[in-house]
């Protein structure tokens, strides 16, 4: 989707904490190489566009950075127990709120470099895209059902049991009640990505203008418009049902699985405060929590 941002900022918080500054130091090369990988970015565009790199980086550390580790101490809060904690809906709908502020950098970065395309960059761009697409259908959509669910149980596994380690039987089965619950949404997702995809490369080669650049991926990458009626109701629907998974994993968590999960984020934490201005996130701290006030799911 081009969300260069949100793939190098929230790839941050899966990372392992002792590469997670490394990581971050390193966001500037991580972008640029990600530019000439999907656009072909030439060096005077490059040039160009580095002022923009800079000051959004700056950016993201004088604010976006606060609201990864205000939403950190959330999910700490509801792991550890304390006082002020909030439910599972509200660590998802957290979740969506840190992922939409990132889209709306990655918008403003994408931005002057999808309007000053030339026809072969826009070339370019299809065939990374269509190959892109290729993988992620070959990779979420095997035709044979019972391996596609088998890979998708044992992608859910590794996922939780990175965070809490070795999970027992009654939340093994946990996972399995969730997963026959929560839609698989691959498909949508995969067909969305698709139109709007083609969407995109139909106004490059069109030669479009910045604004309705910029407005279709508003309307795209924040908003998410242009989902079936299908998706939406899905993705609702995988919401409430995860939330309510996530709060029956939490009460089942041993005191060593919640010590070591809050360990992880504690850590986490620690790393990204490392390059916050100051250690006070206190817009950030309120927004998330205003956030989550009888949030619908």
């Amino acid at each position: 989707m081009l969300r260069i941002v949100v793939v190098v900022f929230l790839c941050v918080l899966v990372s392992a904490c002792s590469r997670t500054q490394l990581a971050y130091r390193n966001a500037d090369w991580l972008l640029e190489y990600y530019a000439g990988q999907t656009i072909d970015i030439s060096a005077e565009q490059q040039e160009q566009w580095q002022p923009l790199l800079s000051d959004t980086l700056q950016k993201h550390r004088e604010i976006e950075l606060a609201y990864l580790v205000a939403y950190l101490d959330m999910v700490n809060r509801a792991v550890t127990k304390e006082h002020g904690a909030v439910n599972s809906a509200c660590l998802v709908e957290g979740a969506v709120l840190v992922s939409r502020r990132h889209a709306q950098l990655a918008v403003d970065l994408a931005l002057p470099l999808l309007a000053d395309m030339d026809q072969d960059q826009v070339e370019h761009l299809s065939e990374y895209s269509a190959e892109k697409q290729a993988r992620l259908v070959e990779r979420y959509q095997d035709p044979d059902s019972t391996r596609r669910k088998s890979a998708r149980r044992s992608r859910f596994n590794e996922r939780v049991e990175k965070w809490i380690g070795k999970m027992d039987s009654g939340q093994q089965l946990l996972v399995d009640e969730a997963l026959e619950r929560i839609p698989d949404i691959t498909s949508y997702w995969l067909a969305y990505r698709e139109q709007q995809t083609a969407g995109l490369l139909e106004m490059l080669e069109a030669g479009t203008d910045a604004e309705p650049l910029r407005q279709y991926l508003d309307h795209w990458w924040i908003d998410w418009d242009g989902r079936s009626a299908e998706y939406r109701q899905s993705w609702r629907v995988a919401k409430l049902e995860f939330a309510i998974f996530l709060n029956r994993l939490n009460a089942s968590l041993t005191p060593k699985q919640r010590k070591k999960m809050s360990k992880q984020l504690v850590d986490l934490r620690n790393d990204l405060t490392a390059f916050l201005p100051t250690e006070s996130t206190p817009v950030a701290q309120s927004e998330m929590a205003s956030g989550c006030v009888d949030s619908p799911v």
